[in-house]
């Protein structure tokens, strides 16, 4: 398909989808090492198992960068990848983008067992009814560190919209500022694995 593309557009046209496929097929081998390394050497990283895609920029659409606040296992994924990554190929730099991960979750409710594919920012609100039964709007807010029009979007995905996973108290479309939020127990789906869009945010046109 892309060699079509060139051919009737120009190598202009493609170079940047060329380098995109490149990146991905790199990223396999990437990936495919640092299992190997982790095998080798050894660590403590529970059930985490980590992909990542390297995505070189002038490819790719530019997104802004986030800082969030992740839990200290994903942390220590991120270094122990970094120093693997670095001792490679030397000279590089490395900037996670956190607004395009996304992590599959394993959920118990009284209903049974699901899996629950999440963007980063879901997996972040969501892992938070690990320890609380019930966690306020601005708790949220401080212990992720998502920006707040982020947040705001993120729980109405998780507890307004098709699959509910969270209740929201008082109920309502909107996110306010006093907001609580329960982890809900009750939540069914005929499905096993269940994947919870994100809503995006929407463009004015002036």
């Amino acid at each position: 398909m892309l060699s079509k593309l060139k051919q009737e557009c120009g190598g202009g046209f493609t170079s940047k989808l060329e380098g995109m496929f490149k990146d991905m097929e790199l990223s396999k081998d990437i990936n495919v090492a640092f299992k190997q390394h982790l095998n080798v050497n050894t660590r403590n990283l529970a059930s985490i198992d980590m992909t990542v895609n390297i995505l070189t920029m002038g490819y790719w659409p530019t997104y802004q960068a986030m800082d969030v606040t992740l839990p200290d296992q994903m942390v220590k994924f991120q270094d122990i990848f970094k120093d693997f990554y670095l001792s490679k190929h030397s000279g590089r730099k490395l900037q996670w983008q956190p607004t395009l991960g996304y992590c599959v979750l394993k959920a118990t409710f009284k209903s049974g067992h699901k899996e629950l594919v999440v963007s980063l920012f879901q997996t972040l609100v969501i892992l938070l009814f690990n320890k609380y039964d019930e966690v306020t709007f601005e708790y949220i807010k401080a212990a992720t560190n998502i920006e707040d029009g982020e947040l705001r979007r993120t729980l109405q995905s998780l507890a307004c919209g098709k699959a509910r996973v969270l209740n929201k108290i008082p109920k309502g479309r909107d996110i306010e500022d006093n907001d609580k939020f329960r982890f809900n127990n009750e939540f069914t789906n005929k499905l096993f694995r269940i994947k919870i869009n994100q809503i995006q945010m929407k463009e004015t046109v002036s």
